[in-house]
């Protein structure tokens, strides 16, 4: 078998499978989009592969079906995975509101991966995104390294946190750590993160609190923190909260007040993936430095995230 498709996932292969083994971590992403012709994702998830394609109107049903059975054959040769216990499919559309909170299937099949000398549980199954955004590795690692730098017990914020990537991380280099979020469903899948890690869930935070209304709440109080992640979603609708969030309309509101939060030598870690997103540097109460390029790990392309370090001005 030789196809464009084929040719480009042996090449991406026989490049990330060595370059994987020395980050190290068993899960990464193969192929995104890379021909125009195939829109298609392939992510490695150790023995498991997660397909997604991109829905399109350019092809007719026979074309898509046909197109579908290339890639399926292509995963077969390249990565030896066929059976439908290892090969999830998805077809992606656009999600919006609170979608990405809802359920997909429930079939409860959780696997675990690798990333560094930590692990994740994910699941490929019954949710739009798997628990584990492959794209901020390099930043997890970071603010490892940050912590660190603070020494044990700083305290560290991770608000939109998901399934608490970061904060394991975080908590694993001696951080004491906050994680908020809005899903109980999310929150528990942390709790359950850290266990994996064999870190104390009763030496940590897990708040399911509206982040637009509760982060005012914190200023008020006085709160403090070395380090706070924020990477919030690019639009959020839920009938739990208050508002909804638009990531482009409400980001000097979220960032200016993380900086009333952070000590005066703290780091704000501020990530999207709203490819159209523009920061409004003149409304930020602080010191903004960019630092995608630095943070889009080598299995990803230049452009799937924007992120920043920013510092409350002197």
């Amino acid at each position: 078998m030789s196809n464009p498709f084929y040719n480009r996932l042996k090449k991406r292969q026989r490049h990330l499978s060595k370059w994987a083994k020395r980050w190290p971590t068993n899960a990464y992403r193969l192929y995104d989009r890379d021909i125009p012709e195939y829109r298609w994702s392939v992510d490695v998830y150790g023995k498991h592969v997660f397909l997604q394609e991109y829905s399109t109107n350019r092809m007719s049903n026979a074309e898509r079906n046909a197109q579908r059975q290339e890639v399926r054959q292509a995963i077969k040769d390249i990565l030896g995975v066929s059976d439908h216990k290892f090969l999830h499919e998805r077809e992606r559309t656009r999600q919006k509101g609170g979608r990405q909170y809802q359920k997909q299937d429930s079939q409860k099949n959780e696997i675990v991966v690798r990333e560094g000398h930590l692990s994740f549980l994910v699941n490929l199954t019954d949710y739009i995104d798997t628990g584990l955004f492959l794209d901020h590795r390099e930043s997890r690692k970071d603010i490892a390294s940050i912590v660190k730098k603070y020494g044990k017990n700083a305290r560290m914020l991770n608000l939109f946190c998901y399934t608490g990537a970061f904060s394991v991380w975080a908590a694993h280099a001696g951080a004491h750590t906050t994680s908020v979020d809005l899903s109980n469903t999310y929150l528990d899948w942390a709790k359950r993160n850290f266990e994996r890690n064999n870190l104390n869930t009763r030496q940590h935070l897990f708040l399911r609190k509206d982040i637009l209304q509760w982060l005012p709440r914190e200023v008020s109080l006085g709160r403090q923190y070395e380090i706070i992640v924020l990477d919030p979603p690019t639009f959020s609708r839920s009938a739990k909260m208050e508002q909804d969030l638009d990531i482009q309309r409400d980001h000097v509101q979220l960032i200016n007040l993380c900086l009333e939060l952070l000590t005066d030598d703290g780091i704000l870690l501020f990530s999207n993936n709203f490819r159209k997103f523009e920061m409004d540097t003149d409304e930020i109460k602080g010191v903004v430095n960019e630092i995608s390029k630095d943070t889009i790990p080598e299995d990803f392309r230049e452009g799937i995230h924007r992120a920043w370090k920013i510092r409350r001005m002197a």
